[in-house]
């Protein structure tokens, strides 16, 4: 049985999962569902766009093992990306989160590897890794 760590995107609370089944997607100290993905994620879209000064922007969209939408959006400069938003069933998650919280799941960071792009860490240095099993 494992024990994971999950943090809520809404109200900042830290809490442990035990178990190797889907954790419920729900925060237990506010009960928002802007926690991270239960399960592993399913991407089944990718979009981009490119302007003519080199900025682009790509969107990776995918449902966890609840059917919950992850939209992810990643502006880049040439090989370099930089997660800039981020929607748990059409609900935003605050940037200031993004920039310090939110990890980019290993199977988003393949989508992302596949269109040659590299994220960058978050603002406090750490490599962005999820929170969950993926």
């Amino acid at each position: 049985m494992s024990v994971r760590k999950l943090r809520c995107f809404e109200c900042g609370h830290g809490y442990g999962y035990v178990g190797d089944d889907s954790h419920p997607a729900r925060c237990p100290a506010c009960h928002s569902s802007l926690v991270p993905p239960s399960g592993s994620l399913a991407v089944f879209d990718r979009s981009s766009w490119e302007s003519a000064n080199g900025l682009a922007k790509l969107r990776i969209s995918a449902v966890d093992e609840l059917g919950r939408l992850f939209e992810f959006g990643v502006a880049a400069r040439g090989e370099t990306g930089k997660l800039v938003e981020l929607r748990i069933d059409d609900a935003p998650v605050d940037p200031r989160v993004i920039r310090t919280v939110v990890r980019i799941p290993p199977t988003v960071e393949a989508e992302l590897a596949e269109a040659g792009l590299t994220v960058e860490p978050t603002s406090s240095g750490h490599p962005r890794r999820p929170s969950t099993s993926d």
